[in-house]
C-alpha cells in the first residue's frame, strides 16, 4: 500500500490498499522534496501528524497508525484485508502502528520548473 502525500497541500492518499507486500510513504509534492533537506523533512512529520496518519522516525522511516490506515482502506477494501491486514502490524506500547519507508521524489535532472 502506498500513502501518496502532498506536503503543499496537507493532502495524504491511500493507493493500492490490498498490496499489503510493503507500506510506502512517497512524497508527491513538491518535487524538490527531499530527506536532504530539513525543511521537508520536518513538513513530512508536520503532515504525518495533522492528518494523524502517524510520525516520523529519526532515521527516516514513518510509523502509520493502524486505525488511521483502516480509515484510508474503508470502502476500498474486502473483509479478507483485515485479516492480511493485521499481519503488517506491530505493537508499539499502547499503539498499533504500521512501519513504512519514506520515498522522496526523484531529483531533477534539469531546471526546476
Amino acid at each position: 500500500m502506498r500513502f501518496v502525500v502532498d506536503l503543499e497541500r496537507v493532502v495524504v492518499v491511500l493507493r493500492d490498499a490490498d498490496d499489503l507486500a510493503r507500506a510506502t510513504v512517497v512524497v508527491a509534492s513538491p518535487r524538490r522534496a527531499s530527506a536532504a533537506r530539513r525543511a521537508t523533512v520536518h513538513r513530512l512529520a508536520d503532515v504525518l501528524a495533522a492528518t494523524n496518519m502517524g510520525s516520523l522516525e529519526s532515521e527516516g522511516a514513518a510509523r502509520l497508525r493502524a486505525e488511521a490506515v483502516r480509515f484510508h482502506a474503508a470502502g476500498d477494501v474486502d473483509d479478507e484485508w483485515e485479516r492480511r491486514f493485521s499481519r503488517v502490524c506491530e505493537k508499539e506500547g499502547e499503539d498499533i502502528v504500521v512501519p513504512a519507508e519514506v520515498i522522496w521524489p526523484e531529483p531533477l535532472l534539469g531546471p526546476e520548473k
